[in-house]
């Protein structure tokens, strides 16, 4: 090809055709321009097509990581709450210095309360990724990216009294050395094979060293508090989480904004006050209870944790279509109540 027009601009140079040679270079070089424009094109779609296949892989591994996160979160905030639970069952135990309870029921407030330690950890691997390799601009939905910062900003901070949890519990496992032996758990002597086996008056021994240790009683309270303080914490997190995951059209999640119309309104029981289900600043609240508050936060499009209480919430219909709701404290037993509809 190229010889061909070679052998063109010559052929018209040997006849002095001057005019017809410039028209002829004048399209040649169009020729040149357009060829150029279509490589250039060719190429930006290329690399088009390259950005989009490596977003579409990003945002895969994204998604699976928030995925893996949030079944953490859920596990994590079951166990921490039964762990809250736990303490203050033995915190009223020791105040109340309650023989009558068996000292296995206290070995296990001790077990899963006290000396339990939950935390929930985030898989933030594919996420760091691209914040240190500086390839944020592959992401073009704007509000996932705002999504991802603010639940990376608000993991990155941390729980602000983790330390002095820390703090807490090794000053209770130093304080418990007069109790803790016989009240320790038979499947933790097991699996390290130790032989000693406590007797029923070893252990009630044990108990009423407990109950007479005033600086145990001391640390587990303020660890009980600082513990409620980190679930709220998590609870929090999870609500970011959701937020991320929302942007995925993840089948579990619902945006609240797409539910708050089914959702609030009053719901009452004969039994007890009635309750307020409200929303404001894309949150779910509910009120009740002497008038106290909590945001609520989504498990999925109809199961809620109430934020600052060791509280679900799961909105149903029965039969008839009458929107209901059941209320579940951990330590108590469920309550439903039914909408007032307008």
């Amino acid at each position: 090809m190229i010889k061909f027009f070679r052998k063109i601009r010559y052929d018209l140079m040997e006849k002095n055709k001057t005019a017809k040679y410039f028209k002829y270079a004048i399209g040649e070089i169009i020729l040149v321009v357009i060829g150029i424009l279509i490589a250039l094109q060719i190429n930006n779609s290329n690399e088009l097509r390259k950005e989009k296949d490596q977003e579409a892989i990003i945002l895969s591994d994204i998604k699976e990581d928030f995925i893996a996160t949030r079944l953490n979160f859920l596990e994590t905030i079951k166990n921490q709450e039964r762990s809250i639970l736990g303490s203050r069952d033995l915190i009223d135990a020791i105040e109340a210095q309650d023989y009558s309870i068996h000292p296995d029921i206290i070995r296990e407030y001790i077990r899963r309360g006290a000396f339990s330690d939950h935390r929930a950890v985030a898989v933030t691997g594919s996420y760091n990724a691209i914040i240190g390799s500086g390839k944020t601009s592959i992401i073009k939905n704007k509000e996932l990216l705002k999504a991802l910062a603010n639940f990376s900003s608000q993991y990155q901070a941390g729980f602000e009294d983790e330390a002095k949890s820390d703090n807490l519990l090794n000053l209770m496992m130093t304080a418990s050395k007069d109790f803790f032996p016989p009240l320790s758990d038979d499947g933790m002597r097991r699996s390290i094979a130790l032989k000693k086996k406590y007797t029923l008056k070893e252990k009630e021994i044990a108990v009423k060293n407990l109950y007479e240790n005033e600086s145990f009683l001391a640390f587990l309270i303020q660890k009980t508090k600082r513990e409620t303080g980190r679930v709220i914490y998590h609870k929090n997190l999870l609500k970011s989480l959701n937020k991320v995951l929302y942007q995925f059209n993840f089948n579990e999640l619902t945006p609240e904004k797409e539910l708050y119309s089914k959702y609030i309104g009053s719901y009452t029981n004969k039994a007890v006050e009635p309750i307020e289900i409200s929303y404001a600043n894309e949150s779910l609240y509910v009120t009740g209870w002497g008038g106290a508050k909590s945001r609520l936060v989504q498990l999925n499009s109809s199961l809620f944790y109430a934020i600052y209480w060791s509280q679900t919430l799961e909105f149903r219909s029965d039969d008839n279509g009458t929107n209901k709701v059941l209320t579940q404290f951990i330590d108590r037993d469920p309550i439903e109540y039914e909408k007032v509809e307008n």
